[in-house]
Order: C-alpha cells, then sequence, then structure tokens
C-alpha cells in the first residue's frame, strides 16, 4: 500500500510539474511607458475599500511603468501596513511571481493598468482596468476588460493613497526597477 501511494504521490507531482508547458499567458496590451507626472502620487499605495469596510486590493506604481498588485484583505490599514512589511518588503514575495506584477498607463486624467487574474490552472487572463483620476490620491475605475476584448464588465470601485515604504520594483518579467 505505501508503495503504491508513494508511486502515485511521484506520478502526481511529474504530470504537476509537466503541465506547466502548457500553461499560457495573456499578452499585456498596455505598452510599459516611464511615468514623471504629477496627476497620481506614487510613494505609498492604493487601497480600496470594500462593502464590508475591509481594506483590499492594494497596489503600488512606480515611475517605470510598473505596478505590484499586492491582493490583501485587512480589516484595519495597521493590517495592510503590517502585510506589506511581511510579505512584500522583508520577504521579496513577488520578485518571481508573475500574477504580482503588471503595467499601468496615465493620459491627462484617465488611469489604465494592466494583470493577470489567476482564471484557471492553463490560462493566465491578463485584463484592464480603466478609470478617472478624481486628485492626487484618488482614482475612480469604472470598467474592467481583458486584454483580448472577450470580455468586458462596469466597475465603480474607489481607490486611496497612503503613504507608505514601497517593496522594491525589481522582478523578473518587466523593466528595470526604480
Amino acid at each position: 500500500m505505501n508503495k503504491i501511494f508513494r508511486t502515485a504521490l511521484i506520478v502526481c507531482m511529474l504530470l504537476v510539474n509537466g503541465c506547466s508547458k502548457f500553461v499560457t499567458w495573456d499578452e499585456f496590451a498596455l505598452k510599459q511607458t516611464r511615468y514623471d507626472g504629477a496627476e497620481l502620487k506614487i510613494n505609498g499605495y492604493y487601497y480600496k475599500l470594500g462593502e464590508d469596510g475591509r481594506y483590499q486590493s492594494c497596489y503600488c506604481f512606480y515611475k517605470n511603468g510598473v505596478l505590484l498588485n499586492m491582493g490583501g484583505y485587512k480589516s484595519s490599514i495597521s493590517e495592510v501596513d503590517e502585510y506589506i512589511k511581511q510579505r512584500f518588503i522583508l520577504r521579496d514575495f513577488c520578485y518571481s511571481n508573475k500574477p504580482c506584477w503588471g503595467i499601468f498607463v496615465i493620459t491627462g486624467r484617465k488611469i489604465q493598468f494592466e494583470h493577470y487574474y489567476i482564471t484557471d490552472q492553463l490560462v493566465k487572463a491578463s485584463y484592464i482596468r480603466e478609470g478617472r483620476i478624481l486628485n492626487d490620491s484618488t482614482f475612480h475605475i469604472t470598467v474592467s476588460y481583458r486584454s483580448d476584448g472577450s470580455e468586458r464588465g462596469d466597475e465603480n470601485e474607489y481607490y486611496h493613497f497612503r503613504k507608505f515604504e514601497k517593496p522594491d520594483s525589481t522582478n523578473v518579467f518587466l523593466g528595470k526597477p526604480n
């Protein structure tokens, strides 16, 4: 029995490892461009408050046009700070984690950003979120769509700025760090 279990485990591990060759990642539609503007502060992170009052969907934006998607679902802003510090600053969690990284573009008062949403095991879909910058510390996302145009949905999400130490933007997928 033990030998059968061990053999099955080895076969499963080989299959999982071999299946990574079949994973497809959407190409980003947005083009990475340097951001030197003043429309939006980038010396901290942005978060949205969910309908349940929890802090979620945290993003950092960098001068090189890269964004870091940190996720998050916390009860207080101090919990968000600690989460970012422990997971992204002290532990370099995202350096080689492709779904954490994306691209953003600001044109006038319009903001667009694109990153991966893990929709299934073999397809890693890229979505663009788009909206309007209300002031230098708040933006409103009004639409989300798949970069290949196959899906589209309306959104109503407000993101707010919090000045905080940002994780390093070094990653193995996009641009040079700032």
